[in-house]
């Protein structure tokens, strides 16, 4: 493949990932085969969306060195290997697909006993990297040596992910698809080995999780109804979004929407009790700018525990942070105060039974919030029928989200 095809395909890819949701803002990275001695890779920090084919930045599948002032993925390193070793792959994804995270969780290899699945993933052994922290020589290593014991196009990554080769673009993401429909399918078969159950789906999945595997008891009471609203800072006011429900603030409910005043002098008489909690927010961290009320089911599950989550997975770490607190969701507005406290240093508080806020510099911030934690419980959910998972070194999460946190602050400057 010659340069700027490549280069396009990478720009193709990396939209694709986006859309289909493998990949949450900047993580993940696209690489492409570019002739014999190069290979072209996704920026480091740059969003896929807008990404323009001259930004995709060659390297040397040689020595992993490169020219220019963009700076190329930090985990090119992972690419030149893989380049070096396999001469027939042509295409890298490394995604953060769901299904495929939460299994990487168990830190294990497994047998594919599909031969249909197997033929696309290009082996019968799904093998699982060692972790290490992101950029880091030791992720490097325990990608290498996941390389050794297997020659197939699929591979998971501990607490972090998948690495999906190809030979074109299009093999690839059929490989990504197949990878998660795998990794669905073993977390299912587990359940239905623990329960007993002949067939069930993720709903039965998660009301056994609840009432057997969850740490503590489920909460017994029905939860107080209806959503938490979203919303937007603007200036010294945020507007509500009361016909947003559980989701991001858009369309029809930007009609419906409400300014609230965030001076707490001025009152909050009229208007909806949710109000409060999202003006103690604003109040209280001047970084946030966007308030978004998540239930999505296995969020909505995982609130149920009244449990704080600790992270799994690194992109949790860096979007959300090193937890998500529970917090009781209600009545409003007395309640506002201790959701808004449990919020400290964090984008995400976890509400008793009614979900999650989540939050973030900008809409798009507290969007990649929620499908971060959303993926994060999926991971806690699933790592549960398997005896549970560790979650991230407490010292290494503080470190990749602060790391984050000034990573993301910079381009936010520039």
């Amino acid at each position: 493949m010659k340069l700027q095809q490549a280069r396009e395909e990478v720009v193709a890819a990396g939209k694709r990932l986006i859309e289909a949701g493998l990949i949450a803002r900047t993580w993940g990275n696209v690489s492409a085969r570019a002739g014999r001695d190069h290979f072209v890779i996704t920026p480091s920090g740059r969003a896929y969306e807008n990404l323009a084919p001259e930004e995709i930045v060659p390297v040397k599948i040689a020595d992993g060195s490169y020219s220019g002032e963009i700076k190329p993925s930090s985990e090119k390193g992972i690419h030149v290997a893989v380049y070096r070793q396999r001469p027939e792959i042509n295409f890298i994804i490394h995604t953060h697909q769901a299904q495929a995270s939460a299994v990487s969780t168990l830190h294990r290899d497994i047998e594919i006993n599909d031969p249909a699945a197997a033929e696309i993933t290009g082996s019968s052994l799904l093998p699982c990297a060692a972790y290490g922290l992101p950029g880091t020589k030791k992720l490097m290593r325990g990608v290498v040596a996941a390389l050794s014991r297997s020659r197939g196009k699929a591979y998971l990554m501990a607490n972090h992910g998948a690495l999906c080769l190809g030979e074109e673009r299009g093999d690839a993401f059929r490989v990504a698809a197949e990878l998660e429909r795998l990794c669905a399918a073993y977390i299912m078969q587990r359940y239905l080995q623990l329960s007993g159950s002949e067939k069930g789906d993720w709903d039965d999945l998660r009301a056994y999780y609840l009432e057997h595997l969850s740490a503590g008891p489920s909460l017994k009471k029905e939860p107080a109804a209806g959503p938490l609203y979203s919303s937007e800072r603007e200036k010294d006011q945020f507007h509500l979004y009361p016909g947003a429900g559980c989701g991001s603030p858009a369309g029809e409910a930007k009609r419906s929407r409400i300014a609230v005043a965030l001076d707490g002098r001025a009152g909050n008489k009229g208007f909806p009790p949710e109000a409060e909690v999202h003006r103690l927010i604003y109040r209280r961290y001047k970084g946030i700018g966007a308030i978004v009320h998540a239930a999505p089911p296995d969020i909505l599950t995982v609130s149920r525990t009244g449990r704080t989550v600790y992270p799994l997975l690194d992109d949790f770490t860096q979007i959300v942070g090193v937890s998500a607190r529970s917090a009781a969701a209600g009545p409003l507005p007395e309640a506002a105060g201790a959701i808004a406290r449990k919020l400290r240093g964090r984008y995400a508080v976890m509400l008793e039974g009614r979900g999650a806020l989540c939050c973030g510099p900008s809409g798009s911030d507290a969007a990649a919030a929620v499908q971060v934690l959303e993926k994060g419980c999926r991971a806690l959910i699933g790592a549960a029928f398997f005896g549970g998972a560790r979650p991230v070194n407490p010292v290494e999460a503080r470190l990749m989200r602060f790391i984050y946190l000034a990573k993301y602050a910079r381009m936010a400057g520039e």
